[in-house]
């Protein structure tokens, strides 16, 4: 059985997003050997890695493409591009914003994003909110959807491209 990959993106802005990586780390799956983790960390120190996983600072935006393909679980910061990227392949996703109280960020234009998420695929934790447990279960059983939707008419890119390259 392929284990079910979670991956954690933390951005790559200046600011650490220390309370993501408290929350990721303290939950149980975080040392489950029956999951994959992979956690982007940006500016972000993490002293803990999961007991089956990878950490990276950076990595080129077609590796994180592969990785939501991959990934059972999303775990992120409420950046509109990683939005976007979550929508075109219809992932759960547990959105954390990023906020200037914390220190996460100079402004709060991602609580404005997270407050316009409403979808049964993406839960918001809002910065006086609990962190979900995370489920093996649900993370296991989920239907993994490796291709794009078309939500930014991916159907018209194709047939642009094939006229342009032959």
């Amino acid at each position: 059985m392929v284990k079910p990959l979670i991956l954690v993106t933390m951005g790559t802005n200046d600011y650490p997003f220390t309370r993501l990586y408290e929350y990721i780390k303290n939950d149980p799956l975080y040392n489950d050997s029956r999951c994959e983790w992979f956690v982007q960390t940006g500016s972000c120190e993490v002293d803990d890695a999961p007991v089956c996983g990878v950490v990276e600072t950076l990595i080129p935006r077609v590796d994180m493409e592969d990785l939501v393909k991959r990934s059972a679980l999303v775990i992120s910061h409420c950046g509109i591009g990683s939005l976007n990227l979550m929508l075109n392949y219809r992932k759960r996703v547990i959105f954390v914003p990023r906020v200037a109280k914390h220190k996460e960020f100079s402004a709060d234009h991602q609580l404005q994003i997270a407050a316009e998420l409403k979808n049964s695929r993406m839960h918001v934790v809002f910065p006086d909110d609990e962190f979900p447990a995370l489920n093996f279960t649900q993370i296991a059983t989920d239907n993994v959807l490796s291709e794009p939707v078309d939500i930014t008419n991916y159907d018209l890119a194709r047939i642009v491209n094939l006229k342009l390259i032959g």
